[in-house]
């Protein structure tokens, strides 16, 4: 009798632990409530999942939802917890203000407020970051599209019939250290004298050439003559220094820091067989010039044509008659003059002084 009784109590227990969990993963919206003007309600909606990088990084307990006609999704067990991405956060109750660091980006939302701050630069958003109590805890959601296509650059979709949200950062920046100069825009350079530009570039191109081996005198005489001191149209649309067009050897060389998507339409000038033509072609946009001096140097590396590199050798050469060269040869422009003008500023304007390691 007391086994019997013994049994009966298991089972009973084992039905109440049951019960208990699936109420506990639930997924019925009235679990779920959003602080809207300061008062907390039940939020009615459907709930969705997050992907990132192909990869399910939430859970019942932590759905996204839509507020205003925006996939809210929670930052911390997305992004942070979740360790698909390399990014840190922080969060100041007093003014509400949540920073997210990804690679070399910065980007502090604010609870309720419609805008953020990607790199101190101010951005208007349509839905603001809002609490939520999800499963008794306090959650903080962000737009997911604004944090993808606005903040990080990243490629957002939003799948209507799965009831999810996929994002895709691309591969993390590796051996690319583009800390010199990410707060240097193409806009500064409107108004700078030859030797002011140099100034400001000369230490971007420095850190670069330490890093991969491809000089600094090289890279500086390519920007001048790529972007007219950084003044060109191009330069100023786009922070683009060196004319990288949003196709180049079929992009498939490793380690672009192009978010592969933004671009500017432009009207250049080039030179076929001796001839100058006038042409509108696609080139990348970057947010920085650093971008720009990190994606240049990432092609000129690993680019390849066919199953060798276009440019091989240039790290190793360590004349920069010799890397000029190779970059001529490579036929990276189609000037016939290009190389002879390259030498011309390198020695004018001196150049060659950034070539230290």
């Amino acid at each position: 009798m007391k086994k019997t009784l013994r049994n009966i109590r298991r089972i009973a227990s084992l039905l109440l632990v049951i019960v208990l969990c699936a109420g506990f993963v639930n997924t019925d919206a009235a679990t779920v409530r959003i602080k809207v003007a300061g008062t907390y309600q039940n939020y009615t909606g459907k709930t969705y999942k997050v992907y990132i990088n192909g990869t399910k990084v939430n859970n019942a307990l932590r759905p996204g939802i839509m507020y205003n006609d925006n996939i809210m999704i929670p930052y911390k067990t997305t992004l942070i917890n979740s360790k698909k991405i390399k990014m840190t956060s922080s969060y100041s109750s007093a003014s509400r203000a949540l920073t997210l660091k990804y690679a070399n980006d910065t980007v502090t939302f604010y609870v309720n407020r419609k805008y953020m701050l990607v790199n101190g630069s101010r951005v208007s958003i349509n839905t603001a970051p809002i609490y939520s109590k999800m499963y008794g805890s306090t959650v903080i959601l962000v737009p997911a599209k604004a944090l993808a296509l606005h903040a990080f650059y990243w490629d957002y979709y939003y799948d209507k019939s799965n009831k999810a949200v996929y994002i895709t950062t691309g591969a993390e920046p590796e051996n690319v250290n583009i800390s010199t100069g990410t707060k240097l825009k193409a806009a500064q350079f409107k108004g700078m004298s030859t030797s002011q530009f140099v100034a400001a570039l000369g230490p971007v191109a420095m850190a670069n050439y330490k890093e991969t081996g491809i000089l600094a005198s090289v890279t500086l005489a390519q920007a001048i003559l790529e972007s007219g001191w950084g003044k060109s149209g191009l330069a100023q649309k786009s922070n683009n220094l060196f004319g990288m067009k949003t196709s180049l050897s079929g992009n498939t060389w490793n380690g672009s820091v192009w978010d592969g998507k933004s671009y500017v339409a432009v009207r250049t000038r080039e030179e076929y067989g001796g001839r100058k033509v006038t042409i509108t072609a696609k080139f990348r946009k970057y947010k920085s010039v650093a971008h720009s001096i990190a994606d240049h140097s990432a092609y000129l590396l690993n680019a390849k044509n066919g199953s060798s590199r276009r440019y091989a050798g240039l790290a190793a050469a360590k004349t920069y008659s010799k890397q000029i060269d190779i970059i001529r040869r490579g036929g990276y422009c189609t000037w016939s003059s290009y190389k002879s003008e390259l030498i011309r500023l390198i020695k004018t304007y001196k150049l060659a002084r950034y070539d230290k390691k």
